[in-house]
């Protein structure tokens, strides 16, 4: 999980140095016992058409995945941010990053909760990835 980690952000780093920032970036999964992870994006600079926004999303996030990321991803999410799902990761992102900030990539990262479409969920904003941040200057 960590190497998907590390893959995406540094992704989502690139997209967002050239489009501008998230609203929401996290991975979902929606089977514990089938652990693939989605990776959920909400921004307002999305473009309308969907099958550009994914052309260009999937480019840009694939583009350095390997077997083992592969195996892990199951697929990329963009919601509107007035969505319920949307709604909800921002409230689990503004209230755990408030309580617990950044965290390292080798620290428990799952959050597990009772909503049935994100019932585990990794914030991608609050993880120190050194190999990443450095590139971001954080």
């Amino acid at each position: 999980m960590r190497n998907l980690i590390v893959k995406i952000k540094k992704a989502l780093a690139e997209i967002e140095a050239e489009k501008g920032a998230f609203l929401i970036k996290c991975l979902v999964a929606r089977n514990p016992d089938d652990m693939q992870w989605d990776l959920i994006l909400v921004a307002d600079w999305f473009v309308a058409d969907q099958i550009e926004r994914f052309n260009y999303l999937s480019k840009k996030i694939l583009n350095d995945f390997d077997i083992d990321c592969m195996s892990q991803f199951s697929g990329i999410v963009t919601i509107a941010p007035t969505s319920d799902l949307a709604k909800f990761l921002r409230e689990i992102q503004n209230g755990y990053v408030s309580q617990h900030g950044r965290i390292y990539l080798n620290e428990s990262v799952i959050i597990n909760t009772d909503n049935k479409q994100a019932p585990m969920v990794v914030l991608l904003d609050n993880i120190n990835t050194p190999a990443v941040d450095g590139l971001l200057g954080l």
